[in-house]
């Protein structure tokens, strides 16, 4: 499959004494006796196969004959030969191997099945070669697949025979069965490329077809590097250098948006209100990512609304903040300022890498092709597991390749001491990787929430690393600047990419996780490279396995491995668990939240304190399935259009900078706010006499400026009757506070979650809850959505509804009818 060495395919020279002792030792193995004719038997099976290899012409007939002699001596006896799934998994897996070969030959199978039979001896003896060399998972993927093939009845497992060439027409040596491992590792990997690429994805068929061909992908790749790992030579382990003990390297934290390395390191700091010093390496001339020249930020604070008895989270802050702008003081070059609008036209924000590259601009030069990507890796893959003329290079390639499948960026790679920092890097047993922190606030202790109630338990994300790029680095004296710039312009020339450069081989990953990986995007792409908190709110407002971020990161590896030369068998399952919000609530939590605090409104004692709870009811309801910010004075009537059912919205009322959306509205919300409405007329009609209370409801019915969502409260002693004012979210926590003892920003969490859950695109969710990046709103000028695709999210919504409940929920009025004029005696406080 793939080799890190720069060794060709040859024999390891190992001899077969030693082999003979490893089989001799299975005797001493405590957990199965092994019959003596057992091991007489795989010894003379892996004694054939060993002299087969270094015979000087193919001896495949005599290969065979000694083989089906050994076996028709029935070395297994009667007793162990019980040909079913509980009784081999029963043994060791050696001997599982051994029963299956002789069962074809007891059944006198050998005119259509010698194939097999010398294919399985083939595999016991690369088993035996790897227990030699203590490669326990190779030993156990190599017997288990072949035994797989051999045993089971499903299409999945026994296509290899049928893949595997005529053994009699094949050389019993290893660079020929290397090479027809790795021509069927080929074939597997483009047919699932291709399923992959079929545009009828939806269909059970072809679900089917690439569920099969995973299976069939994951069956030749284990016995591929199996045997590579078995043949062909290792470099040996490289000796770690000590590392600095003076280094000071925090764990990183993406709420922390600082420096994660010291300003007195070589790596300086970019410090952006001053002019870049010259360490942009090899970059090419007019390069604006790359220019020295000076800038100015002027960051617009997140402006939040306090309420009495909530505290501001930071996933809060985050959400409200508003990316910060630039303005520059000159163009990089005068060849910039007149080019053409495509390359000027961001240059005055902030977000203008980023925004382009989201674009998907073909004519974006920020960005390599595919084919570009794949290149890049397979050099940046050759020269760093290979031993070139100088091992400088060596080394300049490996921090490289770290940064390409880490997004690390180089100039902390370069911080003697970075690499294999414990804050950074982590070990655990073999495994080499390197963990981040989303930086997600603790849930404070609630009174009426359990942690059974949350979808998300954890904000670590694990990246796996190869061990012998790790080894290698650790090992290796790092390279200066000029080092690297050399290096760069020879691989730039050699691969023929003239725009090139350390930024763009540090955004690899991103670009290839958010454009080329299937069923993946860049909020993923964000979680995975440790985009600053800033850049990517999203990423603390939804629920993800650890199970499918990984899933995903191995999917852009194996694309970028396109020639299949780097070793991807060190991406192995991590514990499962849950990633994201700390804040969203199960759909469960959520149905039954609602439920009491229907039955809540149902209680009501008198008409003031029903019109309140009801009120309060309904505002959830807007808040859950709309995703809106819950603030103050939400969802004004001219902003409401219950006929065509949309909400224009700007919800962060305080920002220095209007930015309006639209959200759809689905029918069974329509229906509560339409009924809402209703209810207050009602309730107008009830009270002729609050003359104040009328005035406002009138606004509201003719579709002015005012808020829909009102609570009643008592003004001064003075003053003949009561008024509404507008709900404030502090209003809705105290009131509800017995039934969900959580800040309603939960809200948001929630429906930003189940948005994902419900298979929403990531441009639409970001267009609906009002996360997309700078100048890509949906009513501006960049924008990736129409309103027919806003407009197709009401249908979403309407699930929530029905899986919440709120679509048999109907808002009633209070059943007992007050007199007009009615005692402001009993209104309830809401703003007590």
């Amino acid at each position: 499959m793939s080799q890190n060495n720069n060794a060709s395919y040859s024999y390891r020279q190992m001899p077969l004494e030693t082999l003979t002792k490893t089989i001799d030792a299975l005797k001493e193995d405590k957990t199965f006796d092994y019959p003596k004719t057992v091991i007489d038997a795989i010894s003379t099976i892996v004694s054939t196969v060993h002299d087969s290899y270094q015979a000087n012409e193919n001896a495949i007939e005599g290969f065979s004959i000694a083989i089906v002699q050994a076996l028709q001596a029935r070395p297994v006896s009667d007793e162990y030969m019980q040909i079913n799934r509980t009784d081999l998994a029963e043994k060791p897996l050696i001997l599982q191997l051994l029963i299956l070969m002789q069962d074809i030959v007891i059944k006198q199978q050998l005119n259509q099945s010698v194939q097999q039979l010398v294919w399985l001896s083939i595999a016991m003896h690369t088993a035996a070669l790897l227990i030699t060399l203590d490669k326990k998972t190779d030993t156990k993927n190599i017997l288990m697949q072949f035994k797989m093939a051999q045993f089971s009845a499903s299409t999945r497992r026994t296509w290899l025979w049928q893949a595997l060439p005529d053994i009699a027409q094949t050389e019993i040596s290893i660079e020929r069965i290397l090479s027809v491992f790795n021509t069927l590792l080929q074939k597997r990997q483009s047919a699932l490329v291709a399923l992959k690429n079929n545009p009828a994805t939806d269909t059970e068929e072809v679900a089917k077809d690439k569920s099969d061909a995973k299976a069939k992908l994951s069956q030749i790749e284990k016995i591929t590097t199996a045997y590579q790992h078995a043949h062909v030579p290792q470099k040996p382990k490289p000796k770690r250098k000590k590392l600095p003990k003076n280094i000071k390297v925090k764990a990183i934290n993406l709420a922390d948006n600082t420096s994660k390395y010291p300003v007195d390191t070589i790596a300086t700091r970019h410090n952006w209100n001053t002019t870049s010093s010259n360490d942009a390496w090899g970059s090419t001339r007019d390069d604006i990512e790359h220019s020295a020249i000076a800038i100015d930020l002027a960051f617009l604070e997140a402006n939040i609304e306090s309420h009495n008895g909530l505290t501001t989270s930071f996933e809060e802050r985050i959400d409200h903040h508003e990316a910060p702008y630039v303005s520059y003081g000159e163009y990089p070059n005068p060849l910039i300022k007149y080019s053409i609008p495509l390359q000027t036209i961001d240059l005055s924000l902030q977000q203008n890498y980023m925004s382009q590259r989201n674009l998907a601009l073909n004519s974006n030069t920020r960005l390599l092709s595919l084919a570009g990507y794949q290149a890049l890796f397979a050099a940046l893959n050759q020269d760093a597991s290979t031993l070139l003329e100088t091992e400088t290079d060596t080394t300049c390639a490996g921090i490289l390749l770290l940064s390409m499948i880490t997004g690390l960026p180089v100039k902390s790679l370069l911080i003697p001491g970075y690499i294999g920092h414990p804050n950074i890097f982590k070990i655990k047993g073999k495994k080499y990787y390197i963990e981040h922190s989303l930086g997600i606030t603790k849930r404070s202790t609630s009174q009426t929430l359990a942690e059974g109630d949350y979808e998300n338990h954890s904000d670590t994300i694990k990246v796996p690393l190869p061990s012998w790029l790790i080894d290698n680095l650790l090992a290796c004296e790092l390279p200066v600047k000029e080092d690297f710039t050399a290096y760069l312009a020879a691989l730039r020339s050699s691969i023929g990419l003239p725009y090139l450069s350390v930024n763009r081989i540090e955004t690899a990953l991103h670009v290839v996780l958010s454009r080329y990986t299937p069923d993946c995007h860049a909020h993923i792409a964000d979680i995975i490279c440790r985009t600053p908190a800033p850049h990517a709110p999203a990423m603390y407002y939804s629920s993800h396995t650890s199970e499918a971020l990984m899933a995903h990161y191995k999917s852009a590896l194996c694309i970028l491995n396109s020639n299949s030369d780097f070793d991807l068998t060190y991406i192995t399952a991590w514990h499962k668990y849950t990633v994201g919000s700390g804040f969203a609530l199960k759909i469960e939590t959520v149905c039954d939240i609602i439920n009491e605090m229907k039955y809540w409104t149902d209680q009501s004692s008198n008409d003031e304190e029903h019109f309140n709870r009801t009120s309060i009811f309904v505002w959830f309801v807007f808040c859950l399935l709309t995703g809106v910010r819950p603030n103050n004075g939400l969802g004004r009537m001219y902003d409401i259009d219950l006929d065509m059912g949309w909400l224009l919205i700007n919800d962060k009322p305080v920002k220095k900078v209007k930015s309006d959306r639209l959200i759809p509205l689905c029918p069974t919300l329509i229906r509560h706010l339409t009924d809402y409405r209703a209810y207050l007329i009602n309730y107008q009609a009830k009270h002729q006499g609050y003359h104040d209370i009328s005035a406002i409801i009138d606004n509201i019915r003719l579709g002015n400026d005012e808020a829909l969502l009102k609570l009643l409260y008592e003004r001064a002693p003075t003053a003949k009757s009561p008024t509404l004012k507008d709900i404030k979210r502090g209003d809705a926590y105290h009131m509800t506070k017995h039934i969900i003892d959580a800040n309603p920003y939960w809200t948001r969490h929630f429906v930003r979650t189940q948005l994902e859950n419900l298979g929403v695109s990531l441009s639409l969710i970001n267009t609906v809850i009002g996360h997309e990046k700078a100048r890509q709103e949906v009513l501006g000028r960049f924008s990736s959505s129409s309103k027919a695709d806003i407009k197709r999210v009401a249908s979403v919504f309407e699930k929530i509804a029905a899986q919440l409940g709120l679509s048999d929920i109907t808002i009633n009025h209070y059943p007992k009818s007050n007199h007009v004029g009615t005692s402001t005696a009993e209104v309830d406080h809401a703003n007590k």
